[in-house]
């Protein structure tokens, strides 16, 4: 437990000397080249409806926890770019969320369609965030 701790303040450290544009472009490296901590299991995507493009956020989703362990202490054993792409895709889920827009969440390749609202973003689940257009007239 004394390495995490020590390991954590080092991440701490990186992080807050580490300039968001860097922390941005290593984790668009780690995503294109698919070299993830052994805390991630894939990648999701927040998407934002009505941006060109429906611009994607891509975050880390996180492996399944082991017995005694955490959400909270498996994020501490991320990477500081990945856990800058969580918390970037956390921040962009809530602004939007205050400005009124509805979130879901979608399960990929899952052919019913089925959309769950999303509070925020639980990086242990296998979905995928959708940011959906403001719903104006009646």
């Amino acid at each position: 437990m004394m390495y995490v701790e020590r390991m954590s303040d080092t991440k701490e450290a990186m992080m807050t000397t580490t300039t968001s544009g860097e922390l941005a472009r290593a984790w668009a490296e780690r995503v294109r080249a698919g070299a993830f901590s052994p805390a991630v299991a894939g990648t999701r995507e927040v998407r934002v409806f009505g941006q060109a493009g429906d611009a994607p956020v891509v975050f880390p989703q996180l492996r399944a926890l082991q017995p005694g362990e955490t959400p909270e202490l498996v994020i501490e054993l991320l990477e500081p770019d990945e856990r800058w792409a969580l918390a970037h895709a956390e921040r962009v889920v809530t602004t939007h969320q205050q400005a009124g827009r509805l979130t879901a969440e979608v399960q990929r390749g899952r052919a019913d369609g089925e959309v769950i609202p999303a509070l925020r973003i639980d990086p242990l689940k296998a979905t995928d965030i959708l940011v959906l257009n403001a719903v104006t007239g009646g």
